[in-house]
């Protein structure tokens, strides 16, 4: 064998182990690295995938007792950028970079069911339905959605479900303070309809305004528990403070009473 053909055949072996690194990669290193944060990882079905990237059949991921099932798996750098393909239920996700580093691009969910991202963190999430939306990262994030036969699930002051037939949510983070602008939050019931909007900022403050058009019980006689106003109809608030220290007051008009 000529030194030509050598080098010409070292060479096919080094692309082919570097085309083989991110099947490696699903198939030896992530099982170790879920194992390490006290969960396991499965997989079916795993191959390479072209042009650069590896595929699945079925991921299986358990943690604490949840599992989440993923399917039809594929994740592939392409001259574009990264892109990853999935299917959770009933639901579809999408990601697409717009660099190889990642470092700005968009998640598309359709038909997502939120409660099943529970088995990645091991608490229990802040909404459940189905939502269907863009949310885009990088220096100009930004979500757009809608989240469909759910329930808002909160804890403090006590543990309360909100249910809701849809809501729609659209913000977008400026550029400049890193401060998040919810242009609108509608909620339609019943046992709650309203509407929100406002700022979240960087450093945790609040400026929002609330207005309530629809309310009936569970939700009525847990407010009147918490000695908040439930009518007359509409219900106009203002939320200030900050994330740790919230501050509700009610509207009349262009005065505000202060309520906790």
């Amino acid at each position: 064998m000529t030194w030509k053909r050598a080098l010409l055949l070292a060479g096919l072996c080094l692309l082919l182990a570097v085309w083989l690194v991110p099947f490696a990669f699903l198939r030896f290193v992530l099982p170790g690295m879920a194992q390490r944060s006290g969960g396991t990882l499965e997989t079916v079905g795993a191959t390479p995938a072209l042009p650069w990237g590896m595929r699945a059949s079925q991921l299986k991921i358990t943690r604490e007792g949840k599992t989440l099932v993923i399917d039809d798996f594929r994740a592939v750098l392409l001259p574009s950028g990264p892109r990853l393909d999935a299917r959770v239920a009933e639901g579809t996700v999408l990601v697409r970079g717009d660099d190889a580093r990642l470092s700005s691009g968009f998640v598309r969910f359709e038909n997502f069911a939120l409660e099943s991202l529970a088995a990645l963190s091991g608490d229990p999430m802040g909404f459940r339905g189905r939502c269907d939306g863009v949310w885009r990262f990088g220096s100009k994030g930004s979500f757009e959605g809608t989240i469909s036969n759910g329930a808002l699930l909160m804890q403090q002051p006590a543990p309360l479900q909100i249910k809701f037939t849809q809501l729609v949510l659209a913000a977008a983070r400026s550029e400049q303070s890193g401060d998040w602008i919810v242009s609108g939050i509608d909620m339609q019931g019943p046992p709650v309809s309203g509407h929100g909007e406002g700022t979240l900022g960087a450093d945790g403050k609040l400026s929002f305004t609330i207005d309530i058009r629809q309310l009936e019980e569970p939700i009525k006689g847990f407010m009147a528990m918490g000695h908040l106003p439930t009518e007359p109809l509409p219900l106009f608030f203002s939320l200030r403070g900050s994330t740790q220290n919230p501050q509700l007051f009610q509207r009349v008009g262009t005065a505000e009473a202060p309520l906790r």
